[in-house]
């Protein structure tokens, strides 16, 4: 069962890195789009399921707990948003996953510092549970907090723009995953390898960033109380 829930995790990431890749070349709000999206999405949820079974079950992996959590919270949100266009739409489950995600975000850098206080607060374990620990935990809290005290003022197409941030980000966890398993072979077994686990998103966070700027300069500001 464990070769099974292995090779099921990886078939899953082949399946998100090529949908991934397919959409974002893909003419965007079709129905290509939104097929490969469903694909994607569901590739991602088991990447999350499978990671936490082998995680209970067969062997603690702090590089799958992370992957897994982050990709799939990136992803759920990203897939919600386009369900809820409307501010104040949210469900229980909306704040319910914003909510353990920054808990997870929390224990993450609680985790680097158990880590640091063992083996020294400098190796890249503890910089890097540090590192998606904060990020992880701002990330939701900053979703919490819009869906708690939403803006008064947003776009019309805010929705668009999350929804661009979430999945892009969700992308970006994939792909780092991708990169850090075969770390041997990309770098050849450097003393720099930790560096795949930033690399992706610093290449590709202004990609996620111009698609956003492009959106932005194309609709105008639009005022929308919130409910409305």
């Amino acid at each position: 069962m464990e070769k099974f829930m292995l090779i099921s995790h990886a078939s899953a990431g082949a399946m998100v890195l090529l949908t991934g890749l397919l959409n974002f070349i893909n003419k965007k709000g079709g129905k290509l789009h939104k097929k490969l999206g469903i694909t994607y999405v569901l590739g991602m949820a088991w990447i999350f399921v499978s990671a936490i079974l082998i995680i209970t079950f067969y062997r603690f992996s702090a590089f799958l707990m992370v992957v897994g959590v982050v990709s799939f919270y990136a992803t759920f949100t990203g897939y919600r948003v386009t369900k809820r266009k409307k501010i104040g739409e949210h469900t229980w489950v909306d704040l319910g996953a914003s909510g353990l995600t920054m808990a997870f975000g929390m224990g993450l850098v609680g985790y680097g510092f158990y880590v640091g206080s063992v083996a020294g607060f400098g190796v890249p374990l503890a910089i890097l549970s540090y590192i998606f620990g904060f990020f992880t935990a701002f990330a939701a809290y900053r979703d919490l907090a819009f869906l708690l005290k939403p803006k008064e003022e947003t776009y019309k197409l805010w929705w668009l723009r999350q929804h661009i941030s979430a999945i892009g980000g969700s992308y970006i966890a994939a792909i780092t995953a991708f990169a850090v398993q075969n770390g041997d072979r990309i770098m050849g077994g450097s003393q720099y390898q930790w560096l795949l686990w930033l690399i992706p998103t610093v290449i590709f966070t202004p990609a996620i960033v111009f698609f956003q700027r492009k959106l932005k300069t194309k609709k105008e500001h639009i005022t929308v109380s919130a409910g409305a």
